[in-house]
């Protein structure tokens, strides 16, 4: 039937009837060719303006590369001025004796830094109000710990300026961070005589989308471009907070402009705009516009008159058979031939509609013949259509395209379907292949159970899953780690499994090597200072009944020098090589470390039956290494302790703290040696275990309230009456005898019980204080207080509960500070003693004199006392160069408005010269000496001293 239909179309036409038709068409295709024409004119215009477009977005591209590189050329230069500026010192910072930077170089600030991101001082021009926010100079300080390397930054937020923090090591060795700024109308200057491009800097309000006028900071023709850019972003409101190109009309003529993002600062987005006129392209656009605008009128207005002329009775007859034909799918056949014979046209001549027209009437009688046929096949065309299974619509529309592994096999393994990833890794060939298994590629080497016999109850439950990892073995021999999801189907009523695996080699490498990274160290590979002494303490565990356990230290004397000589590369070259050295000289099972900054660690055990011993392995050789750099041979030497582990002590960390102890001592003596522990007697052990056993009586002491207070008076010798006591403490042992502070106070300082312990003095002082003010008694109290307590962060608020808890009365307060202490760092020690000053309290200045301390120093510390040594006054009747400097340091102290006590007044003679030189205050064994509360007197005067006439 179908061959029936094609004949009936493929009958020719009577060439005398069909010439009518012919030239219809002929004309029809003259029109049209002419509309194809005035179509390929206006798409070559299209592509002649997208060219246009183009060439102007990569010109406003290279503008903003432009931009850019002045801006990186500009940073640059100011790195080099920060290469070249001299940095003041300490004493230029804090009196702000820094000249202003130099009108040359267009700088409007420089600003020096702390690590920490405090400013140390600051060089700005007059009238510059140019300066880094605190969350930019504390974003720069955090990079600059970790990147060492200058960051340069342009911002706008009040105003626009360029800042770069550069870190700086100065000659004395202080690190600091100097920042330099510069006001960016320098950049839009160059940018401006460098490509004659306009361009603005300003900020954008992400929550506004009208840009406010007051925001543009910075532009080149500013009057012009102020007012083209608030056209351009008020009337197409800003985009996005990326980049953005522009080429439109404005109020103000034909522009192109690029904006790009510079900075994020202090919530304030800043953004640069290049911005050209295109007034010219415009022009060329309206006039190509026109032109094709004309001609599509005239080609059109020709078409429709001639179709409407010539046309329009064929089309007619065309328009009829199109009704027809939407009627013969649905099977109206006899309506469709009653319009059909309507139509008929009788005429002489007949053209080619009049043969599609008897066709389409042989094509009706074809049609029901074949509607027959059709309805026979239609059940036979539904069965084949639900024979299309899920597996073919899979293979057609995702196996292929997906970045899973994904195969369709049986309960066997058997590959039923691999989609394109499976095979390029498995290295079939087929989606379909024959005798192919998925337990050849995806499988555990480590156990013999197949991935299909771990799935094999999966194919019970339709849609039920599985989850878990398995290696894939690719056809090159690689293995790569899988993430397997599995899931049971059926495809033509069999059971399948459907294993989707994706890749996560990379991943799982990924942790395996931070894991690696993160317990061993970078530069030499060997185990670093915690997963040593992870790994020594569980070796220690494991073998101390049965061998003789040995630490070995190794420390490369003078490393810090090493490294400012030859720089940090050559340091960490240094580092590896020894690190390699070790490895080699040192027994295999022993465990290697380093352990901190140029040193090592080795833990070494033998059996104790073998007689081995660290001794044996020649370690005296490793105290000298011959470095090279640059053809030049540096002599390295290392000092080497050697400890032994006994069950005295608490593990490896106590061992190591001994070692490291040891090797101190060892390199205040003698570098580049070899020292035995265990060659020396038993005194430093003795030692040690004497240290142990104070430092736990002195917990116990502070735990229990064992501490108790002396009083040593201080006499006025202008009232001839006790002003103030000192407060001592003593500690009780267990059997209730007093112990000195000599042998307590110093391992309350290397076991960080100093806090804890000047606390406790001080509320008992304070309690004894409001005591005697409840009493009437008019005696103040001096309290001694360390360093390391003065600088608890919360030292303030502790002083000032304390105080409270207790009601004394802070002017009757005296804190005395070490000398030595209060000048270790000057500024510190300001701002701490200024605590006391806060609250009422006096301050005195401790042990004057061992310190050498300048008179610049006093006069800028905040105290109210001078307590000269007591070294300087013991044998004073008997010295004169200490009469000598004693007057000085009274006189100095009386000129900058201090009081004078002196210590260690023993005898009568001693008294009467200090009265002669001025001094206002005495203390010591003459007048009286370290007294509990309950024998202390406070009626003493001076004729209590003095012999009777």
């Amino acid at each position: 039937m179908l061959k029936r239909i094609q004949d009936l179309f493929a009958q020719p036409a009577n060439s005398a009837v069909s010439f009518g038709l012919q030239r219809k068409l002929s004309i029809v295709l003259v029109l049209g060719m002419t509309l194809v024409m005035v179509a390929r004119g206006y798409i070559s215009f299209v592509q002649i303006v997208d060219s246009q477009r183009e060439k102007i977005e990569s010109d406003l591209l290279k503008l903003e590369e432009t931009f850019l590189a002045v801006n990186e050329r500009s940073s640059k230069e100011l790195f080099r001025l920060a290469d070249q500026k001299v940095i003041p010192s300490d004493d230029e910072i804090s009196n702000g004796d820094i000249a202003a930077p130099s009108l040359m170089s267009g700088i409007e600030s420089i600003y020096y830094i702390s690590n920490s991101g405090a400013i140390l001082g600051r060089s700005v021009q007059d009238g510059s109000s140019i300066r880094p926010s605190e969350s930019q100079i504390y974003d720069a300080a955090n990079t600059l710990k970790t990147r060492q390397r200058p960051i340069a930054t342009l911002s706008c937020v009040f105003q626009c300026f360029q800042s770069v923090f550069i870190p700086i090591i100065a000659d004395d060795g202080r690190e600091l961070i100097i920042n330099i700024n510069r006001s960016a109308t320098l950049l839009v200057q160059d940018f401006y005589e460098i490509t004659g491009a306009d361009i603005a800097l300003f900020s954008f309000d992400p929550s506004s989308d009208v840009l406010a006028v007051e925001k543009i900071y910075a532009a080149s023709n500013a009057k012009d471009v102020r007012l083209v850019l608030m056209d351009i972003l008020n009337e197409n409101k800003f985009p996005s907070l990326g980049s953005h190109s522009f080429f439109d009309s404005t109020f103000n003529g034909y522009y192109s402009a690029r904006f790009f993002r510079l900075s994020n600062t202090d919530g304030v987005i800043s953004y640069a705009a290049v911005i050209e006129d295109q007034s010219h392209i415009r022009q060329l656009l309206n006039h190509a516009i026109k032109n094709i605008v004309f001609s599509a009128s005239i080609t059109l207005a020709l078409i429709i008159l001639l179709i409407s002329l010539v046309l329009k009775p064929s089309l007619d007859r065309l328009m009829m058979l199109a009704k027809i034909l939407p009627m013969l799918p649905s099977g109206k056949f006899k309506g469709a031939r009653e319009i059909l014979e309507q139509r008929i046209r009788k005429t002489k001549f007949s053209d080619e509609i009049d043969v599609v027209q008897y066709t389409v009437g042989e094509v009706i009688e074809s049609l029901e013949e074949m509607n027959e046929s059709v309805d026979q096949h239609r059940n036979q065309l539904r069965s084949k259509i639900e024979a299309l299974t899920e597996a073919q619509i899979f293979n057609d529309l995702i196996l292929d395209t997906s970045p899973l592994v994904v195969i369709i096999h049986d309960g066997n393994g058997e590959i039923r379907n691999i989609n394109k990833l499976g095979r390029d890794l498995s290295g079939l060939r087929s989606k379909n292949p024959d005798n192919a298994n998925i337990n050849t590629w995806v499988r555990n080497e480590y156990r013999s159970k197949t991935l299909s016999a771990s799935l094999h109850n999966l194919s019970d439950v339709v849609g039920k899953k599985l989850q878990g990892q398995m290696p894939f073995f690719t056809d090159d021999g690689r293995k790569l780690y899988f993430l397997w999801t599995h899931a049971s189907l059926y495809i033509n009523a069999e059971p399948h499994i459907l294993s989707m695996g994706v890749d996560i080699t990379e991943r799982k490498e990924a942790a395996e090597s931070l894991y690696w990274l993160g317990r061993h160290d970078r530069i030499t590979g060997l185990l670093n200072r915690s997963s040593f002494i992870e790994a020594a303490g569980d070796t220690i565990a494991k073998h101390c009944d049965l061998n003789v356990i040995e630490l070995a230290m190794f420390d490369v004397d003078d490393f810090a020098s090493l490294n400012d000589r030859f720089g940090f590369d050559s340091g960490d070259r240094l580092l590896n090589e020894l690190a390699a050295h070790l490895v080699v000289t040192l027994p295999q099972d022993c465990i290697v470390g380093s352990t901190g900054p140029g040193e090592f660690c080795a833990l070494i055990h033998h059996r104790k039956d073998s007689q081995e011993s660290v001794k044996d392995l020649g370690l005296e050789r490793l105290t000298r290494y011959t470095f090279i750099k640059d053809v030049v041979k540096e002599e390295v030497c290392i000092s080497i302790v050697v400890a032994s582990y006994d069950d005295t002590l608490s593990g490896i960390d106590e061992l190591m703290s001994n070692t490291t102890s040891t090797m101190a001592k060892v390199k205040r003596k003698v570098r580049g040696s070899l020292y035995c522990a265990a060659d020396s007697d038993d005194t430093s052990r003795q030692l040690r275990q004497e240290k142990y056993r104070m430092r736990e009586q002195l917990q116990s002491a502070l735990s229990n309230n064992r501490l108790v207070l002396f009083y040593q008076p201080i006499l006025d010798l202008n009232t001839n009456s006790i002003s103030h006591c000192e407060c001592l403490v003593r500690m009780l042992d267990d059997e209730g005898e007093f112990i000195s502070p000599v042998h307590f106070l110093g391992i309350a300082a290397e076991s960080g019980l100093m806090p804890q312990l000047d606390f406790s003095v001080m509320e008992k002082a304070m309690r004894q204080q409001r005591i005697w003010e409840d009493a009437g008694i008019d005696v103040g109290l001096s309290i001694n207080i360390t360093a390391i307590t003065l600088e608890q962060v919360d030292f303030e608020t502790r002083l000032a509960d304390v105080i409270t808890r207790t009601g004394a009365n802070p002017i009757r307060l005296i804190f005395e500070v070490l000398e030595t202490d209060a000048l270790e760092n000057l500024g510190q020690a300001q701002r701490l003693l200024n605590n006391f000053r806060k609250v009422g309290a006096k301050v005195a200045l401790d042990d004057f004199g061992i310190g050498f301390t300048s008179f610049q120093y006093v006069r800028e510390l905040p105290v109210d006392y001078i307590k000269i040594d007591q070294s300087f006054i013991r044998f004073i009747h008997e010295r004169e160069s200490d009469q000598v400097l004693v007057k000085s340091m009274v006189e100095m102290s009386h000129n900058l408005g201090k009081k004078v006590i002196v210590e260690g007044v023993e005898t009568l003679q001693a008294l009467e010269i200090v009265r002669d030189l001025g001094v206002e205050c005495v203390q010591g064994y003459y007048v009286c000496r370290p007294m509990p509360i309950s024998a202390l007197d406070l009626s003493l005067s001076i004729r209590d001293f003095e012999p009777s006439s």
